[in-house]
């Protein structure tokens, strides 16, 4: 096998040029799927590399092309989110698109407490879960590079390409199927205004209840509030204010469970007295007593579409100028369990 190390030095792409008989500038697009060529002209010039043992140098080509051939994934707090399954797949899914296309990925510094000292040195960014008072979220969406936003923009922060979960459907199929065993006066606790999710799941449950003349009951929560205490001792008043409530629909699998713990604190069965379900599924509640119907958040499908809409608007593929608030979505399953099976008990029934 040829080796690319030489007494020289490394294989030069000047050298593959002049073996496989074409100009340096042919070889370069050849080799990085650009310029207009015959495939035969291609193939030629990438088996010829191949044999010399040519690998490219990144940091030559990025003085020549301007790029720096690495896209940044940033998250309000990065280190806590890996602990968590939706961020490890997401960045899986990421990263596994961004090596298709031979860049690398950076995870970048979530500080929140400052801005950045520094302009990142890559070609796009990823801002996954967007909240509207991340000063370092401000920051990068207002950069010149290309920006797509996984899930949807709170109005706090600059608009651009969005790519996000079809929580519509999802969710009306929920409400749906809720109102089919009778349920008729639905709770949802989400996210406040600084998430673009929250704002989009009240807006969802708003318009599903004016087409049937109902008012929701709305509860603001916090963002990656993971604590089922707190969401019991929010809820407990609530639900006690409103008896009518007979569909409890919580943004989180933590939200979702301390509705249960108040209802059956109250004597109340949840599946049937109180349906409950969980706009984000996790394994607990599978565990829970009924099992609670949810809606299934497609991580690493959603990091393949990020990057994807992330690398066609950086080769130009798509228009920046059109992409700026435009949304794109990816199906989001909906699991219907025993916590939306039975039918709500109300007074005289």
């Amino acid at each position: 096998m040829t080796s690319r190390w030489r007494a020289a030095g490394p294989v030069t792409l000047k050298e593959v040029a002049a073996a496989a008989g074409v100009s340096v500038a042919t070889a370069s697009h050849a080799l990085t799927g650009r310029g207009r060529m015959t495939d035969a002209t291609r193939t030629r010039v990438q088996q010829t590399a191949d044999e010399l043992g040519y690998v490219a140098n990144s940091l030559a080509r990025g003085l020549r092309t301007g790029r720096a051939q690495a896209i940044g994934i940033h998250h309000q707090h990065a280190a806590a989110a890996l602990a968590k399954p939706y961020f490890r797949e997401f960045l899986a899914g990421a990263i596994e698109t961004a090596h298709q296309h031979d860049l690398d990925v950076v995870v970048l510094s979530s500080d929140a407490s400052q801005p950045r000292a520094t302009t990142p040195r890559v070609d796009g960014i990823v801002v996954v879960d967007p909240i509207g008072d991340d000063r370092r979220a401000r920051e990068l969406m207002s950069m010149s590079v290309p920006v797509v936003a996984g899930e949807h923009v709170p109005p706090q922060l600059s608009r651009c390409a969005v790519v996000a979960a079809d929580h519509e459907t999802a969710v009306r199929t929920l409400l749906d199927a809720a109102a089919a065993r009778g349920a008729r006066r639905p709770l949802l606790a989400a996210p406040d205004a600084h998430s673009g999710w929250g704002i989009l799941l009240r807006d969802v449950v708003t318009r599903w209840c004016d087409e049937r003349g109902v008012t929701p009951v709305l509860v603001e929560t916090t963002f990656g509030e993971r604590s089922v205490a707190l969401h019991r001792e929010l809820l407990r008043p609530v639900l006690a204010a409103h008896p009518d409530v007979d569909l409890v629909l919580g943004a989180s699998s933590f939200v979702a469970r301390g509705a249960m713990e108040v209802l059956r604190a109250e004597g109340r069965e949840p599946g049937r007295d109180v349906l409950v379900a969980a706009c984000a599924d996790e394994p607990a509640l599978l565990s829970e007593d009924p099992p609670v119907s949810a809606i299934e958040l497609p991580a690493h499908a959603l990091g393949v579409a990020c990057v994807q809409r992330l690398v066609a608007l950086i080769e130009g593929e798509e228009d920046p100028s059109e992409a700026v608030g435009s949304v794109r979505t990816v199906p989001a399953p909906v699991h219907l369990r025993e916590s939306t099976a039975g039918t709500p008990a109300r007074d005289g029934v």
